[in-house]
């Protein structure tokens, strides 16, 4: 055994200049975002005038804010999504995953619009929805 205990310095890159400084980050140092002012959201046409056919889509997307969801259904069906989504996504259009349930999620609320509502859309209502299985 040695009487002098070796020196033991994890060495690397030094560190970058002005890392330290972490004011940029800090949302009060942020130049304001530019206003939209100009952008008009497009509006979904009424499923009754849309005829669905197989070059043109069923739904049209709404641009605004997105929103984050999380969801459950069962494996077999989120397989199945996933199948049709990577076998048909460049045929459709769909820039991602999440633009083709969009558009799946606004077909089917469509639907149910024309079916139980006369065509006129529900208003939207960001309220949390009921937890667990509805009693019946």
């Amino acid at each position: 055994m040695s009487a002098e205990t070796p020196n033991r310095q994890i060495g690397g890159l030094t560190p970058r200049a002005g890392t330290h400084d972490l004011s940029r980050l800090q949302a009060r140092n942020r130049p304001e975002p530019k206003p939209e002012t100009d952008r008009q959201p497009t509006t979904a046409a009424p499923a009754a005038a849309v005829k669905p056919s197989r070059t043109a889509k069923s739904a049209t997307v709404v641009v605004d804010s997105t929103a984050r969801m999380t969801t459950y259904l069962s494996a077999n069906t989120r397989d199945r999504a996933r199948a049709t989504y990577r076998a048909t996504s460049h045929l459709e259009g769909d820039k991602s995953w999440s633009d083709f349930v969009e558009r799946a999620i606004l077909a089917e609320v469509e639907r149910r619009e024309l079916a139980h509502h006369a065509g006129e859309r529900y208003e939207g209502d960001s309220s949390p929805l009921p937890v667990g299985r509805p009693l019946s």
